[in-house]
């Protein structure tokens, strides 16, 4: 990434702008929490990921990997966390597509067939898109996909998960 130079002014209350532009190559968004932090003597910021911290993260998603027979997907907004496949597949491309993110903003459980961009590859395969809302606020979403329909089973027990860590993590 090349630097990139802008000044700003702190207001009466501490405050600071971050240019627009700034923001939507790091894709911030309103909302969005950030780390601060001091490294030497600069002023560090960082998009806070509430569930990187989370080792728990990895059993849910590997549990229900087991129960559904369907890959798993842990998202934050705009990055996939953690994941459990059904191949030894290693994702290397974290980011989530356009089109996973604007599924999210929407706030709803989505089901779909088609193409679903993840890695970089196109799949043509089933999914669910089920965003983790917490106190009115969007932290991410659990995807699952496969070959197969999604099926009852399959959207009672990612509701179920979302219940869980919407009051583990209230």
């Amino acid at each position: 990434m090349k630097k990139t130079y802008i000044t700003r002014r702190i207001d009466d209350l501490g405050r600071l702008v971050i240019p627009k532009d700034i923001r939507k190559v790091l894709k911030i968004k309103n909302n969005d929490q950030l780390e601060i932090n001091v490294v030497d003597d600069k002023i560090v910021l960082n998009k806070y990921n509430f569930f990187e911290k989370d080792k728990n993260i990895s059993i849910i998603i590997n549990s229900i990997k087991k129960c559904l027979n369907k890959n798993v997907l842990f998202t934050s907004r705009d990055n996939i966390i953690d994941y459990s496949l059904l191949s030894k597949k290693n994702i290397t491309n974290n980011m989530l597509s356009n089109e996973i993110m604007n599924i999210i903003e929407k706030r709803k459980m989505c089901i779909e067939s088609g193409k679903l961009e993840i890695d970089n590859d196109k799949l043509d395969q089933k999914f669910l898109v089920n965003p983790i809302i917490i106190n009115g606020d969007i932290y991410g979403s659990i995807i699952i996909y496969g070959n197969e329909d999604i099926s009852t089973k399959d959207i009672e027990i990612i509701s179920f998960v979302n219940i869980f860590l919407e009051n583990y993590l209230e």
